[in-house]
């Protein structure tokens, strides 16, 4: 059977599933679900054989069963946002994309809520927040990204993951198609989370490869007051210090602990027309039960990065300039491809905390001898309280794909280097496709031909996300 009447049969066998209107041939549609952020195209060979929207575990479950018995690739997305490659289908083959699967459900007399994976990560937190309640994932793609590729990365942006926990630590059960199509529960509803073996390990963090998550169970978490603060320096040894002395002393961890050096701060205020600062900025939130004690914890925050020599430090105490200075942090990537009408690039750089003022100063030269970026301005800031730094650059349009490919190839071995050299791995954009070389070279290859053999056990046929784990470029 010819490739176009497989590719036909398939067709009509998903729009028998989910009926026709949710099924997508077009060369647009399979465009738009090949890309990421990434600064190059689509691999026009790799295109998908057909785009699919289910709207139900049971549709999925069949699509999975049909994709075995054919041994046709599958790939799932929502937004497409992760930054380390496993959003692009790496074949061609059947993309699931989950965004019809948008039920949420806040079950406050169980403790708990339940959301589908298509909803997005802002409109879960906006949904909890009218009840009081707050959902502790901040990456910074949060207006568009999925609650279920936060969940498949065990991501979270800021330092929230060093104040209250990762999302793992938030989630009490999911409900999962299994590669091979069967339907399974994880976890419990009651407010002890499963000890022992508990199945939602395996696919809280799974990188995409183990099954598709259907519905996500989390724990609710009140809403803390908040109480803000913000110091500027000369450069930043005193800011690696500051946040290296927060920890040792055992100073309360903020929730949020961004820096943006000179350049970028400079951008970000004028972005929210306001005076630029006279240096490096590092500002953060405290958070309490109630305002005093949030105003306590940030002052003895603000009190060890008063005693490291800055040009300013002091509380923030009109919310509206808070305001204007996180909304300026949290937009800037998109400003500056705006205004400089090129493509971004970024990079995730985690230091110790014993050596994070070389770290950070290693950051900063992180384009040095770089082909192509070396005479590139390097945005440079980054979610400190986590000891992580994002060297980022606007790249100009006019640079062909070749060009692209080659700096993004380039880009992951330094970060490899970096992460290598410090003893540390990325903590946003989860550990394979791009990563896989420095995953193996971090924790060996036996611990990468382990993954690859419980990979296996879920996935006879490797149909699910096939490429991610095996390093795809």
């Amino acid at each position: 059977m010819g490739i176009d009447d497989k590719t036909e049969k398939l067709v009509s066998f998903l729009e028998g599933i989910v009926g026709k209107k949710h099924v997508s041939t077009s060369i647009f549609e399979k465009i738009k679900e090949s890309v990421d952020p990434f600064p190059y195209h689509a691999d026009r060979e790799n295109l998908p054989l057909a785009v699919v929207l289910p709207e139900t575990k049971e549709q999925i479950s069949e699509i999975l069963k049909y994709a075995n018995q054919e041994k046709t690739p599958v790939f799932v997305r929502a937004s497409g946002t992760q930054l380390a490659g496993s959003s692009r289908p790496h074949k061609p083959g059947i993309v699931i994309n989950t965004s019809r699967l948008t039920s949420f459900e806040i079950m406050e007399d169980w403790g708990f809520f339940e959301s589908g994976p298509g909803v997005r990560v802002d409109e879960a937190g906006a949904m909890l927040g009218e009840r009081g309640w707050f959902l502790p994932i901040w990456p910074g793609s949060r207006v568009i990204a999925s609650m279920g590729g936060v969940i498949s990365n065990n991501t979270s942006g800021h330092i929230i993951d060093a104040a209250m926990g990762r999302i793992a630590d938030y989630v009490y059960g999911l409900e999962v198609v299994l590669p091979t199509g069967e339907i399974i529960e994880t976890g419990t509803k009651g407010l002890r989370k499963a000890g022992g073996t508990d199945l939602t390990k395996m696919f809280v963090g799974g990188d995409g490869i183990m099954g598709i998550v259907t519905k996500i169970r989390m724990r609710l978490t009140p809403i803390a007051q908040q109480a803000y603060g913000i110091a500027v320096y000369k450069d930043l040894k005193p800011i690696a210090r500051g946040v290296k002395r927060m920890y040792l002393e055992k100073a309360p961890k903020p929730l949020f602990m961004e820096f943006m050096d000179h350049n970028v701060s400079t951008i970000a205020y004028q972005i929210k027309e306001m005076e630029p600062p006279p240096g490096l900025v590092i500002f953060f939130v405290s958070v309490g039960q109630d305002k005093e004690e949030a105003e306590k914890k940030m002052v003895k925050v603000m009190k060890i990065f008063q005693e490291e020599d800055p040009i300013e430090a002091r509380p923030i105490t009109d919310i509206e300039e808070w305001k204007k200075l996180w909304v300026a942090r949290e937009v800037i990537a998109p400003y500056l491809m705006n205004k400089l009408q090129g493509k971004l690039i970024a990079i995730e750089l985690v230091a110790n905390l014993k050596d994070l003022e070389e770290a950070m100063e290693e950051g900063a030269r992180f384009n040095e001898g770089f082909p192509y970026l070396e005479d590139l301005t390097n945005y440079y800031f980054g979610h400190i309280g986590a000891l992580t730094m994002h060297p980022t650059f606007v790249l100009p349009p006019e640079w062909d794909d070749t060009i692209m490919r080659e700096i993004n190839k380039r880009q992951f071995e330094k970060e490899a280097e970096f992460n290598l050299k410090y003893g540390t791995c990325g903590g946003e954009w989860g550990q394979f496709s791009k990563r896989t070389p420095f995953f193996i070279k971090r924790y060996g290859n036996d611990s990468y031909e382990l993954v690859k053999r419980i990979k296996a056990a879920f996935d006879p046929n490797n149909i699910l996300n096939p490429g991610i784990l095996e390093g795809y470029r």
